[in-house]
């Protein structure tokens, strides 16, 4: 009686197709037909729709998806991508949380600095802090090199030798030197053989060739080496910072030594011509010209200019620079070569191949003292020069 009863006041709601009117009607009516009291239309009741039931108190709310009844098998694996996920979603969200308002932050920096600015406008803005301090000259590590030749420069120009870089270059200049020497006293030798043959002339014509190709690279580096230490010491440079050149770099510094040569030795080439022997005595005007032709070259910058004013007329104020310069190369020539004549002397002809190198280290060594000492000329010179313009900015500031 109870279960009937409970069931025939069960209601749900219908709707009219014609006028939309929601209508409540009893499910036990389902079926039969009935008048909307709105439009008149006469419609059928239709069965109620089923709805979701929502879980009861007693069941588990967190269980909606029915998971209880899967296989407990895979829970292991549903567990760990679980906390992956979560991870996962947790450092975007702290991630968000961290991230600047970049729009936000430049916007203020630059409302700050506007209103900085307008406070500050008269207020004069403080000069930039320069980076290098105030007294710092490059030239403080630059040293003087006078053409003295007392204990203390002597043994400071030895000091120069023990650099690595001079070194390694000396050794492999001397055995270029040595090769060169060895090949051309051969070419002599078998040129003046008697009865000449065959085969006489063509070990000298070989010995030429060779002797040609490698004096020529062990003049372009002689050259090149010459000029490096003449403005280095000239610069006042005690370190030598020697630079990697190419090979043209290095005949285009090889010709302002090639010509220097060269302009100093045309009297004696053109007498050379007519008579040697009256052509030898030339030879000390050569050395007398090839200091002032070279530093000429230098000064222009230009290998066919061998006349510079400041070279040329610092023969006139530095006189006794000059001589002393005149008289300290010419003993070492004499030095260079008496150690020369005396290992010929006691070795002899025979004995070339024994010779050679040792003559070779002489002859390269001499040319780099040489160098040496025309870098302190060079150095005189241009300290004389500076201190003429010096005098003269002087007398036109007193001038005015």
């Amino acid at each position: 009686m109870t279960e009937r009863s409970s069931s025939s006041s069960k209601t749900h709601d219908v709707t009219c197709p014609v006028c939309s009117t929601r209508l409540t009607v009893l499910t036990a009516d389902t079926g039969r037909k009935m008048e909307c009291p709105d439009c008149g239309h006469i419609l059928t009741i239709t069965k109620p729709e089923k709805k979701l039931e929502l879980p009861s108190e007693e069941e588990d709310i967190e269980d909606i998806y029915g998971l209880k009844d899967v296989d407990d098998s895979h829970d292991e694996a549903r567990k760990k991508l679980g906390q992956n996920l979560m991870s996962q979603a947790e450092k975007e969200i702290r991630e968000q949380a961290e991230r600047p308002e970049l729009h936000k932050r430049t916007q203020g920096a630059f409302e700050e600095r506007r209103r900085v600015e307008a406070i500050d406008d008269d207020v004069p803005s403080k000069p930039r802090e320069p980076l290098t301090p105030i007294d710092y000259d490059p030239r403080a590590r630059l040293v003087e090199f006078p053409i003295r030749f007392s204990p203390q420069e002597l043994s400071r120009d030895v000091g120069l030798f023990t650099d690595v870089g001079l070194l390694m270059r000396w050794v492999f200049l001397s055995l270029f030197t040595a090769m060169v020497l060895y090949l051309v006293v051969n070419a002599f030798i078998y040129y003046n053989v008697t009865p000449p043959t065959f085969m006489s002339y063509m070990a000298s014509l070989a010995c030429t060739f060779l002797s040609v190709c490698l004096g020529a690279v062990a003049v372009v580096f002689l050259g090149s080496y010459f000029l490096f230490l003449t403005m280095s010491i000239s610069s006042g440079m005690d370190d030598f910072d020697w630079p990697e050149l190419g090979i043209f770099d290095r005949v285009m510094e090889a010709l302002f030594f090639v010509a220097g040569l060269f302009f100093a030795l045309i009297p004696f080439a053109i007498v050379a011509t007519i008579d040697l022997t009256l052509a030898l005595p030339l030879l000390a005007l050569g050395f007398l010209a090839f200091p002032v032709a070279f530093l000429s070259l230098l000064d222009q910058n230009s290998i066919i200019t061998p006349w510079s004013n400041m070279i040329v007329f610092s023969l006139f104020k530095l006189t006794g620079k000059w001589l002393m310069f005149y008289v300290a190369t010419f003993f070492l020539a004499i030095a260079v070569g008496g150690f020369g004549y005396m290992l010929y002397f006691f070795a002899g002809i025979e004995r070339l191949a024994y010779i050679a190198l040792p003559c070779g280290v002489l002859v390269v060594g001499g040319l780099m003292i040489y160098s040496i000492w025309l870098g302190r000329m060079s150095w005189e010179i241009s300290a004389l020069h500076g201190e003429e313009r010096e005098a003269e900015r002087e007398a036109n500031e007193a001038a005015k």
